[in-house]
């Protein structure tokens, strides 16, 4: 590949990292692996028939805790930049200034 891509690519690593909803991201993901209650309850839930009551209550009660709710929302935002970055970078494989 490219040294300048792998350049742009290794900067834009780096402004992403200093994105205050990157930061706000890591420190969720943290807090919520150590929640163990909540921990517990994801686990649980994947145990769970979608059919029974049980799991839409303990579904609620998840998506109830804000901290989960919010990495949730920010886990989402980053997955499809990757994804949209990861197609742009596809798309440069096929062309001919990378091959």
């Amino acid at each position: 590949m490219n040294i300048e891509i792998i350049n742009k690519i290794d900067e834009l690593i780096e402004l992403i990292k200093e994105d205050k909803d990157y930061k706000e991201f890591k420190r969720l993901e943290k807090e919520v692996l150590s929640n163990k209650e909540l921990i517990d309850k994801i686990n649980k839930l994947k145990t769970i028939d979608k059919y029974d009551n049980n799991y839409l209550e303990l579904k609620n009660e998840i998506l109830n805790n804000k901290e989960y709710k919010k990495y949730k929302e920010l886990e989402k935002e980053y997955y499809f930049l990757i994804k949209e970055i990861n197609n742009k970078l596809n798309s440069l494989k096929e062309t001919s200034c990378c091959k």
